[in-house]
């Protein structure tokens, strides 16, 4: 599969690897941070991520992917591909790729990969920037959160 386009965005944060990554793969606190998803859940019998497990998500914006882990290596990357159909989006794969620095700071970045459907192929900038602005906004989600966290132990 040939996919033509790649976006990547990352951001830093003051969290150990192992615990970032576990906390970003458990799809329960995925609700709790995530503001730009509105339903995710994994579908069939199994409870717990892993290679071969399927996820349903839906965002905020309506967008249905039912994705299956391609890879699941705690505590360094995850990637997904899509197995629906969507109206968009002809193919679509995502990674997230976890990198400790030091001081327990760690980075994540998430690359999609996919290929559009006519029409919004016709305005691949417009649709590739918009999914840029939600990457970054998701990312940004996530260290407001922790943020937050962080205050709230504090107190």
């Amino acid at each position: 599969m040939n996919l033509k386009n790649s976006i990547s965005a990352k951001e830093t944060y003051n969290r150990d690897i192992k615990w970032l990554f576990d906390f970003t793969q458990d799809l329960n606190n995925r609700k709790t941070w995530d503001k730009q998803t509105l339903e995710i859940d994994i579908i069939g019998d199994i409870i717990e991520l892993k290679k071969g497990t399927r996820v349903y998500t839906k965002s905020v914006e309506g967008i249905m992917m039912e994705t299956e882990y391609l890879t699941f290596k705690s505590p360094n990357e995850i990637s997904i591909k899509m197995m629906n159909k969507s109206p968009i989006f002809r193919n679509f794969i995502g990674t997230w790729k976890y990198d400790s620095t030091n001081n327990c700071k760690t980075t994540i970045k998430i690359t999609y990969c996919f290929n559009l459907r006519f029409p919004y192929n016709l305005i691949n900038r417009k649709v590739s920037q918009k999914i840029r602005v939600n990457m970054t906004e998701k990312l940004h989600l996530l260290k407001k959160y922790l943020i937050e966290l962080e205050n709230e132990n504090f107190l």
